[in-house]
């Protein structure tokens, strides 16, 4: 029988890492994989689409250079052409990975794993047979599964989740988008951007219904700008087929209606995977679905920890491979926690969406005494020369202490100056250091800058 110090079930955002780490640490490591290492997030998530979002971010930038005197002709896009390129970076990527663990002798098995006893893993390989393996300890990172609604016609032909929408080898003519959260309008952005009439079903009052308040209506606003529909407060009751596509019923304010298209996605987020893992023969408890595990990332079972979405904490890739990690170290002998006060969130949409911390409708919910700073992008030299002003910083403080509890970034390049407020946070930082910060000029952080010196200081 093989022996390993540890063994991880699931080669994806939290395996790998946590398979790099252990290691590093001098374990012997094995890793169980029934896919494409990488997981969701490299193979069928945030790497494709960030791709294929960032092309067609080229041709937006494309068609505006005119107003500045460059012309390039007419922009066609060859999708077939764009998702090969796509195709290929995503295994590139894989790839990469595969090797990364080779290096670090980090043995990989294709197959299935599930717990045979604490210190047990048996692996399904894919000619059927069977094989175990001692694992002194144990890691259970394997993913989620996309969420879809109970609904007549909800499995019928032509309706997606994330996985078979970004593996298309077309562009559809029109398509009904169910769910208005981060995987909705970014899928929402890249259709409607490649020629796709698209519409978005949200049951939630508002779109991105978990960000603050002022993001969704500047995303609503958006989105009519670019010609998406948009109905919220709306209840999918039916699918069904039509000669061209599928027909949608739905039920909002004005009651029952119908909305045509060729394609139906849903987009609804994800859930925790634990079935087939053999939790309940070794006693690993879940909570709400999803395995329940500490700060240390440890499940009720000694020895065995879980890392990624199928803990159902925060299910973002970075969240997933910072649990890998810390469970990794423990695993190893270390004593980590996990830290979930200072998570950034980004959202790659027209503009882009940066944000961590509370909102301002939570920190009313809960009662905080805060202050509310607020600087609009049109205020921004470079923003300006990027032609690209729709959108603002957003600051939530504690009123006394003035430490920043929430930053929020609708405009160009969001996802990336988050990072700034991420570590404004991260370091208990308050409005009156960011104000007193010295920024570059002429820059887009300044905006944060602003935002901060405009809180009544």
């Amino acid at each position: 029988m093989d022996e390993r110090d540890l063994v991880i079930i699931g080669g994806g955002a939290a395996g790998y890492p946590a398979a790099s780490r252990a290691s590093h640490l001098g374990g012997k490591v094995m890793v169980v994989e029934k896919d494409n290492l990488g997981g969701i997030c490299v193979n069928w998530g945030c790497i494709p689409m960030l791709f294929l979002l960032h092309q067609v971010g080229l041709v937006r930038a494309i068609k505006q250079a005119k107003e500045d005197g460059i012309h390039v002709g007419k922009v066609d896009i060859d999708f077939g052409a764009m998702k090969t390129a796509k195709d290929a970076f995503v295994k590139t990527m894989s790839e990469r990975i595969k090797g990364n663990l080779t290096a670090s002798n980090i043995k990989m098995i294709s197959g299935c794993g599930k717990l045979a006893s604490p210190d047990r893993v048996e692996i399904e390989l894919g000619d059927g047979t069977r094989q175990t393996v001692h694992a002194k300890k144990v890691i259970l990172a394997p993913g989620s599964v996309p969420k879809k609604l109970s609904v007549k016609g909800s499995d019928g032909q032509r309706v997606l989740t994330m996985k078979e929408t970004l593996g298309l080898n077309f562009v559809p003519k029109s398509a009904v988008i169910i769910g208005g959260g981060v995987i909705g309008v970014e899928i929402a952005t890249l259709w409607a951007n490649l020629g796709c009439r698209t519409t978005v079903v949200e049951i939630m009052p508002r779109l991105i219904p978990n960000e603050d308040l002022d993001l969704s209506l500047a995303m609503a606003q958006a989105f009519r700008e670019e010609g998406i529909q948009v109905y919220t407060g709306t209840e999918v009751r039916g699918i069904e087929d039509v000669e061209g596509g599928k027909s949608i019923t739905v039920a909002g304010e004005g009651g029952n209606h119908k909305l045509e298209a060729q394609v139906v996605l849903f987009a609804m987020g994800q859930s925790p995977l634990v079935e087939g893992l053999g939790l309940e023969d070794v006693g690993v408890a879940l909570n709400q679905g999803a395995i329940q595990t500490n700060e240390r990332m440890e499940t009720t079972v000694p020895g065995i920890y879980a890392a990624g979405d199928a803990t159902g904490v925060i299910m973002l890739a970075n969240v997933g491979m910072a649990q890998g990690m810390v469970a990794a170290q423990n695993a190893m002998g270390g004593n980590e926690t996990m830290d979930y006060r200072v998570v950034p969130r980004t959202i790659r949409t027209f503009p882009e969406i940066g944000a961590v911390g509370i909102t301002e409708q939570e920190a009313k919910e809960r009662g905080l005494d805060i202050k509310v700073g607020k600087y609009p992008l049109k205020g921004n030299a470079k923003a300006s020369v990027m032609k690209d002003r729709k959108g603002f910083v957003k600051i939530i403080a504690d009123a006394k202490s003035e430490e920043i509890m929430g930053l929020h970034i609708l405009g160009p390049q969001a996802t990336e100056l988050i990072h700034e407020a991420l570590m404004i946070m991260q370091m208990r930082a308050t409005v009156r250091d960011v104000a007193n910060a010295l920024h570059g000029h002429p820059c887009l952080h300044e905006a944060i800058h602003r935002a901060a010196q405009g809180m009544g200081l």
